[in-house]
């Protein structure tokens, strides 16, 4: 769903306020079709039916918001002054992004803060121009003046000032040069050609003013592209960097929104357009309009009536350009959608190839890409047929000056009134301003297919991090001691996952976290790791809020284990080092051990310097599952959290894995989650959690005694334990 209404456009000089949430819905009150607009603004809640506003109230004067479920709709209100008021009823595809409006419009009467709109629950819409914003993207690229992007990169190509004057200069005086060329051809045609003199040493001057010409110009066109070439990889390295950087600060939350291959492509194909615009497009607008402009003032000074007829079609093209430019930057933003679309499907498919392997999806997969791939292709067809349709005709309007100079220029030789070398040079002139006037003329689609580009990278360079840290974060050698205190948290903040969360951990201690699925087991230690801030209350290590903490500080000294090892592209000794670069070989081989790893690497032909492939595809899970202990192990952590560090394995695997946990759980703060309820027996207490709040905390015997919610999941895990036998 989304929460910005089609059709909002017009209406919004009627609001009285900008607007933070919209929505459409097609019945009014009494049931009655109706072309209908929700608006929310900060002061107010606002129904448009058919154009016209139809109600208005105060947001201050609403005491509930009601969304009622009926036969085939639903129907949206409002409690004011005790009185219940039906607004308007909405379908049935309409009536789930009202009753999340009224849950956010509830958050916000009971905190004064406006809630971000779920952006996973569907596309959301452009204000402006009510176009569908690209999935995980809040700005509107249509809309979006992209220049701003642009002269950025201009501002970050400033950095490298001596390779990108050097360049300019080159590339200008390379255009002087040929501005010189016909001058010569000129001296040559009047003064020895045309009145037949035989000065041979002045015709031998200036046959070596020719040649040297090219060389001077081989010269300078080296130092162009030697500088244009350092500067667009500077900048495009620079850019990547940044980008990856940003990125890698994210939280959790503004990287999932995003698929991998859209970050790919940010990251890659787009600072390579940037690249490009900085060495080529950005650089020879600046030089070929300066050009432009030098040889229309040297035109001037040999004929002005000659120079204004041939400039008589050049308002008409730009005025054609103008027009076209409103179109074409939204051409190219459709085909950046669907390449970036097609990236993402290819990325998911090459992820996945196990899975399509064994379900036989080969041909599946390869028409589901094909028909990406197809659309991408048919969108830079269309925008480039586009182009390439118009692009033709404006240049046929440019060149039409050429044909008014021919006729009365050489009118003017046949009246004596103009040599035939000053015919000749001004042709060389016309030559020279109508190539960068067609190149400018290209100019609209460069700068759209850079400024999509550059608006792109710069959308999550300037995302503000909703998990930072603070200006002067501590630097804490954790001893080990947590404390929850009314913890909670939602990924909505309007739907909270965890409530009222408070227990404390003393250091050393092992506390399980147990409950049924899907009541915020995973959430928790994830808060613990400060992957998500919580929303409310506060965690604190050794006293210390967590967000006071350096993320670098805290994460360095918890270790964490997952069922789902993820292991990188290298041998085993790339993948332990990962938790301490710097560690010996003994100290490697040591943790190896306690993780009863050693054993097995030892056995493989080339030991520790073994190279396990793409996600350790080599090795079997157990395997993998213990290289992640001895990763964790080498940390030396202050804090563990174990995430079903033994699910999915078979009893003997299990047993060696239980033995490393023991070895690495021992004197450590520890946080377990297990699927099997019987493996945190040892656990020092067990956090039950149930519908986001605790329900009980014990020890193993307690808690079964209590014969309360952990009873009633370990008596269920048991009757399913005897079914499977």
């Amino acid at each position: 769903m989304h929460f910005t209404a089609e059709g909002l456009a017009p209406l919004l000089p009627l609001l009285g306020g900008e607007p933070v949430y919209s929505l459409n819905f097609s019945l009014d009150g009494r049931g009655r079709p109706a072309k209908g607009v929700c608006a929310v603004t900060e002061e107010a809640l606002i129904l448009f039916t058919n154009g016209k506003e139809s109600f208005r109230c105060p947001l201050a004067e609403v005491e509930e918001y009601t969304t009622v479920q009926l036969v085939g709709s639903g129907a949206f209100g409002i409690v004011r002054g005790g009185k219940a008021e039906q607004l308007c009823i909405c379908t049935q595809s309409e009536l789930s992004a009202f009753a999340e409006l009224g849950r956010m419009l509830d958050y916000h009467r009971e905190t004064g803060l406006f809630p971000e709109p779920d952006e996973e629950s569907g596309p959301r819409v452009c204000p402006k121009c009510g176009g569908i914003l690209p999935e995980g993207s809040g700005v509107c690229f249509h809309c979006e003046k992209k220049g701003k992007y642009l002269w950025r990169v201009v501002a970050l190509s400033l950095r490298y000032k001596g390779a990108l004057i050097a360049s300019i200069a080159a590339t200008v005086l390379i255009q002087l040069l040929w501005i010189v060329y016909p001058y010569l051809q000129r001296i040559v045609i009047d003064d020895y050609i045309t009145p037949r003199r035989a000065d041979y040493r002045g015709l031998l001057l200036l046959f070596f003013g020719f040649l040297l010409f090219p060389l001077v110009m081989m010269g300078l066109e080296f130092v162009n592209e030697r500088c244009s070439a350092f500067l667009s990889f500077s900048v495009g390295r620079d850019l990547r960097q940044l980008l990856f950087r940003k990125i890698q600060e994210q939280s959790m939350k503004s990287i999932t929104k995003r698929p991998a291959g859209e970050q790919i492509k940010r990251i890659s194909s787009d600072t390579e357009k940037i690249q490009e615009f900085v060495s080529m497009h950005g650089k020879e607008a600046v030089v070929r309009i300066l050009s432009t402009i030098v040889i229309l003032l040297v035109m001037l000074a040999l004929n002005w009536q000659l120079t204004l007829l041939v400039l008589i079609p050049v308002p008409f093209a730009i005025v054609a350009t103008r027009v076209i430019f409103k179109y074409i930057h939204r051409r190219y933003a459709l085909v950046w959608n669907r390449f970036a679309q097609s990236e993402s499907r290819l990325h998911d498919i090459l992820s996945g190839i196990l899975v399509v392997k064994t379900y036989g999806s080969e041909k599946r997969e390869i028409a589901r890409y094909t028909e990406y791939s197809a659309r991408f292709a048919d969108s830079m067809y269309k925008a480039d047929r586009f182009w390439y349709f118009f692009f033709p005709i404006i240049g046929l309007v440019i060149t039409m000056g050429e044909y008014f100079y021919l006729y009365f220029g050489g009118q003017q030789v046949l009246a004596g009134g103009l040599t035939l070398g000053s015919l000749i040079q001004f042709a060389a002139y016309i030559g020279m301003i109508y190539g960068p006037l067609r190149w400018i003329i290209q100019l609209p689609r460069y700068i759209a297919e850079s400024g999509v580009s550059a608006a792109r990278v710069y959308e999550i360079i300037d995302e503000k991090e909703d998990v930072s840290d603070r200006p002067d974060p501590i630097d804490l050698d954790i001893k080990g001691a947590v404390s929850f205190e009314n913890v909670g948290f939602g990924y909505k903040v309007y739907k909270p996952v965890l409530k009222n969360i408070s227990f404390e951990v003393k250091p050393g201690e092992m506390i399980g976290i147990v409950g049924p699925s899907g009541v915020g087991k995973s959430t928790l230690i994830n808060l613990i790791m400060r992957l998500y801030d919580v929303s409310a209350g506060a965690i604190k290590i050794d006293g210390v809020d967590l967000r006071d903490i350096a993320q670098q500080s805290l994460r360095s000294q918890i270790g964490v284990v997952l069922q789902e090892t993820y292991l990188f592209e290298g041998t085993v000794l790339d993948n332990i080092l990962y938790a301490k670069p710097d560690a010996t070989m003994e100290e490697v081989v040591e943790a190896a051990k306690i993780a009863n790893a050693h054993n097995f690497i030892c056995k493989m032909p080339n030991a520790y310097q073994e190279f396990i492939g793409n996600k350790g595809y080599k090795l079997s899970g157990g395997e993998k599952q213990r290289i992640a202990i001895a990763r964790a192990i080498l940390r030396d952590p202050k804090i563990l959290i174990l995430d079903e560090a033994t699910a999915s394995l078979d009893t003997e695997t299990e047993k060696l894995i239980q033995e490393a946990l023991g070895r690495l759980t021992k004197n450590r703060t520890t946080f377990a989650i297990a699927h099997r309820l019987s493996t945190l027996q040892h656990a020092d207490r067990l956090v039950v959690l149930d519908k986001g709040r605790i329900a009980e905390i014990g020890t193993h015997q307690e808690l079964l005694r209590n014969k309360s919610v952990y009873y009633n999941l370990v008596m269920a895990q048991r009757q399913t334990s005897r079914l499977s036998k």
